[in-house]
């Protein structure tokens, strides 16, 4: 049975059905997957799920479905259109002035440009504590810690999260910076 489905898949064939699969194994997981999980499983090379993705992300952005298919790093995931996010707040009772301080902002900025940074080097270049920040941050899930420095008393690496570049609308940290062109949009209208 696995080597028809891979025999079937690896022609391409059938890019719609493909679709579909990739649409239901990223609706079931309710995470991003890892792009090399989604070849395994699916028995299809790193090339033919590239096309299956546009061509899902088209359909999409085409249809004016109310999701979107998101790459983050090397993961896919399925999100909801940002002219969608009124209803969402409204039934998930989220309160809508949920923006960031600047200082939030500020630490946020240090943090996604000179990743990983310790709390004192973000102290430094803000001029002010940040630990109340980092804090609120770290809630809100666009920062995590990713390890210890080196150094006397190990202190705390931070650097973003997923839910950073999603927030934010990027695929990936070099993307953010400017030092690649997204693979794969995560926006609807082109």
């Amino acid at each position: 049975m696995e080597t028809t489905i891979q025999t079937e898949m690896t022609l391409g064939h059938d890019l719609k059905k493909l679709e579909g699969i990739l649409e239901s194994l990223l609706f079931a997981s309710g995470e991003a997957v890892k792009g090399s999980d989604l070849e395994r499983i699916m028995g299809i090379s790193a090339d033919i799920l590239e096309q299956v993705a546009e061509g899902y992300r088209s359909s999409l952005a085409q249809e004016g479905r109310g999701l979107k298919l998101m790459l983050i790093e090397d993961r896919y995931q399925l999100g909801t259109c940002e002219e969608n996010a009124p209803y969402l707040r409204q039934l998930l009772g989220v309160n809508e002035r949920q923006s960031l301080s600047k200082g939030a902002l500020e630490s946020l900025s240090v943090i996604a440009f000179k990743q990983p940074v310790t709390r004192v080097e973000i102290d430094e270049i803000r001029g002010v504590s940040s630990e109340y920040v980092l804090q609120k941050l770290m809630e809100k899930e666009l920062i995590k810690e990713v390890g210890r420095k080196d150094a006397p008393g190990r202190p705390r690496l931070y650097g973003t999260t997923d839910e950073f570049l999603m927030q934010f609308g990027f695929s990936s940290l070099k993307e953010m910076r400017g030092e690649v062109t997204p693979v794969l949009k995560n926006v609807e209208n082109e």
